[in-house]
């Protein structure tokens, strides 16, 4: 058989110096010895060019010897399968190949050397007067080259039909290919020299299950025609699976007329890797998955084949039919160090480079292979870690015990620092209205969090951490908590809360005894003790009680944030301070004086909440009931008899009480806030004078109004010994001359209603007022 573009090539080959090794491959020490011996009859030949080429392409070759033989060191292939050919060269004309006989084989040859089995095969050349033969083999051709590879197997099973040369009629001959894949045909099925044939070619009845693959026998057609080397290549028609060969004079050999067919062709696959950054690419450094699951099912579903990803994720699906495939992951049974991945967004780049199954299905879309698109190598999938978060909650311990409860409120605008294992700050947030933090799609690793207690929010601002423990993450020292591990097996941490406390709110002080009545809590001056204390709300409703102690302390404490009034019930007083009245307020220092009013037993509003946790300092002095007269002393611009808000008080003002002969009995100034008290008087009728020059420029013309003789002094207020004091002597200083509207003005013509009568009126009104209360008190004494 003639093998003239092989011999060109090794001929070139052996002009380069290179007549021992076409191209050399990757060694292999286990094939054993291949001898190859070209025969004419019984006798060698000598001269044949003999050529060993392995599945890559790399090959060896030598030239038989006089006795026909050549041994050819296969050390250099890849190893194990060849396919062997010989060749006659040109300066033997008379030579051909010779007819395939038991004993020896065409000249082109599979021969299988791995494991070390030594192969000596035996190739016939003869003359051009034998008899006529046409055949050879039918392949499987894996990689659909078209050509006979040295792996490549063979095609048993075959049916082969000997035709006339139109190719109609019943068949001449028919054959079915052996083991080897081989078909001959010769004189005795009527082959005839210079003839026409057609041969008839059907693999329907093949076994397919020993193939790559196995695909199904409806999968296979014939490979692609005439794509190499004649005596390598396929020569049958894809379409009609037939070949028309011409037979030469006598002694032609025709062990050329090849098939090849392909199964399974189509292929798709190709990787399974972690996205670590989950962006849905493949980007460098992110490693493969090995051991996924991977499932082929056709579009309707229906199962194919099954498989898993290899040590760097790669898969594969390969020998496919013809049709339409989905791949499809099985994330439920994913490798330990990737238990909870799940599959990467889709399509987020460029084919190949991205993941292809929709991660609500775990399939890719359906792929059709055929003619035009025999594989798919972009249905990559990628893995992609869960996201990692930290999530809590700040919150206000109300009740002090250290645990969350159901209806405490969380602290919102309070800073939240994330830090790294290595103390690195991270990330910084601050929590929501609802007292609620998150730091989202973190990486994997260990974090601790920050609480800053340095800058808490206005509301919050003195709060400090309760104690660590299963409800509150925080040290209180530090104000971090302990540090927490994300990653595969724990991707979201929501125990790292933190309870603040407000320091306790607390109002109080001491009831004390004024035994020299100066207003002051002197040294050696005690405090009763069973003094009913009360705590009142702004709005005047009732917060706490409590009594004093032995020493006349009392204390309110644990109070929500707001204002607060203490009060003490002169009726209420224990028996050794019974009747006792309040001294008066404000005589010094704070901490030392007292602050409840005399009228009506209560200090003024104090605050507590942030930036003041303790109203101590609230006193309260008692002292022995004497005759007293005060109240307060005001400018009353608008004449209605009740000190408003933008009303000034008279403060400073000289402050006298004058007997019935105009003796004074006692004096004192008004206040900073225009109240004043006489204390300590004797029994008896007085007036309350007032210094009206001490006042202020603007108000000098002021006075009391509805007073007969001097304007600074009230009407006649007597004391003792029922009842022993009177501090409602409010007195509010009017204008003298008060505006009057026009129309109330004397005309000429005497049309207007006199302005003395209005005066008159006015004068009247307060003297009786006056009067009444005179005469109330007056009716109490008796």
């Amino acid at each position: 058989m003639a093998r003239h573009v092989l011999a060109a090539l090794v001929c070139a080959a052996a002009l380069l110096g290179m007549s021992a090794s076409l191209l050399v491959a990757s060694a292999d020490d286990t094939d054993g010895p291949l001898t190859v011996r070209v025969v004419r009859g019984a006798a060698g030949v000598g001269g044949i060019l003999v050529v060993a080429t392995d599945p890559s392409g790399a090959s060896v070759s030598g030239v038989t010897g006089p006795d026909g033989s050549v041994r050819l060191v296969t050390t250099p292939l890849s190893g194990g399968k060849y396919r062997v050919d010989a060749s006659i060269p040109a300066s033997m004309p008379d030579l051909k190949p010779a007819a395939e006989e038991a004993e020896r084989a065409s000249l082109t040859e599979f021969v299988d050397v791995g494991g070390g089995q030594a192969v000596t095969l035996t190739m016939g050349v003869g003359a051009l007067d034998g008899p006529v033969q046409l055949g050879d083999r039918t392949w499987f051709d894996t990689d659909g080259d078209g050509v006979q590879d040295g792996d490549e197997p063979p095609l048993p099973g075959v049916r082969v039909q000997l035709l006339g040369c139109d190719g109609g009629g019943a068949p001449l001959a028919e054959k079915t290919t052996d083991g080897a894949g081989r078909y001959l045909f010769g004189p005795a099925e009527g082959l005839q020299p210079n003839s026409c044939y057609t041969l008839h070619f059907d693999f329907s009845g093949v076994n397919t299950a020993p193939l790559p693959g196995s695909p199904p026998a409806d999968g296979l057609k014939w490979t692609v025609p005439h794509a190499g080397d004649q005596s390598l290549d396929s020569d049958v028609d894809p379409d009609k699976g037939t070949v028309r060969v011409a037979i030469g004079p006598p002694g032609s050999v025709d062990h050329t007329v090849d098939a090849g067919v392909v199964g399974g062709l189509n292929r798709v696959g190709d990787l399974v890797w972690a996205d670590v950054n989950r962006n849905g690419l493949q980007d460098p450094g992110e490693p493969g998955v090995a051991d996924v699951g991977v499932r082929l099912q056709k579009a309707d579903g229906t199962p194919v084949a099954g498989t898993s990803t290899g040590p760097h994720g790669q898969y594969a699906f390969s020998h496919l039919p013809d049709g339409g495939y989905q791949v499809c992951f099985d994330t439920a049974k994913l490798p330990p160090q990737y238990g909870d991945y799940q599959l990467t967004r889709q399509r987020a780049g460029n084919p190949g480079q991205d993941s292809a199954p929709d991660p609500a299905t775990g399939c890719t879309a359906v792929v059709d292979l055929g003619l035009n698109r025999t594989q798919d190598l972009t249905l990559d999938a990628g893995l992609a870690p869960p996201v990692n978060r930290i999530a809590a909650l700040v919150w206000q311990d109300e009740d002090g015990d250290g645990q969350l409860g159901a209806v405490e409120p969380g602290i919102a605008g309070v800073p939240v620092k994330l830090r790294s294992a290595d103390g690195t700050q991270f990330a910084m947030t601050t929590t929501g209205p609802d007292g609620r933090y998150a730091f989202e799609d973190l990486p994997s690793g260990s974090f601790e969090v920050c609480f800053d207690l340095a800058n808490l929010p206005p509301s919050a601002a003195d709060f400090t951490p309760v104690p660590k423990g299963a409800a509150s993450g925080a040290d209180p020292a530090t104000g971090c908590t302990s540090a927490v591990t994300l990653g595969l097996g724990k991707r979201e941490e929501n125990s790292l809360n933190a309870g603040l406390a407000a320091p306790v709110n607390r109002i109080g002080d001491r009831v004390w005894t004024d035994t020299n009545r100066n207003g002051i809590a002197d040294a050696g001056e005690s405090g009763p003790a069973g003094v009913p204390v009360k705590l009142l709300r702004a709005d005047g409703t009732e917060e706490s009680t409590t009594t004093t102690g032995a020493d006349g302390r009392y204390w309110f404490s644990g109070m929500p944030d707001g204002d607060y009034r203490v009060c003490v019930d002169r009726a209420a007083l224990p028996a050794p301070v019974a009747g006792y009245q309040f001294t008066r307020p404000r005589a010094g220092e704070s901490t030392k004086d007292s602050d409840v009013d005399l009228a009506g037993g209560c200090a003024p509003l104090v605050p507590v909440g942030v930036g003041h946790r303790d109203a101590g300092g609230v006193d309260i002095g008692l002292l022995p009931a004497r005759n007293r007269v005060g109240d307060l002393l005001w400018i009353d611009r608008n004449g209605n008899g009740t000190p408003d808000a933008d009303e000034p008080r008279a403060a400073g003002i000289a402050v006298t009480m004058t007997d019935s002969a105009g003796r004074a009995v006692a004096t004192t100034r008004t206040g900073a806030d225009g109240s004043y008290l006489l204390d300590d008087l004797p029994d008896g009728t007085y007036r309350v004078c007032f210094d009206l020059a001490g006042l202020p420029a603007e108000y000098r013309d002021f006075r009391i109004a509805g007073t007969d003789g001097d304007p600074g002094c009230s009407g006649p207020v007597t004391v003792g010994p029922k009842p022993r004091e009177d501090l409602s002597v409010r007195i509010g200083l009017v204008s003298a001359s008060p505006a009057v509207a026009p129309a109330a003005q004397e005309t000429s013509s005497g049309g207007g209603f006199p302005v003395g009568w209005v005066l008159f009126g006015v004068v009247a009104a307060i003297g009786l007022v006056v009067g009444v209360r005179w005469w109330k008190v007056a009716g109490q004494e008796q």
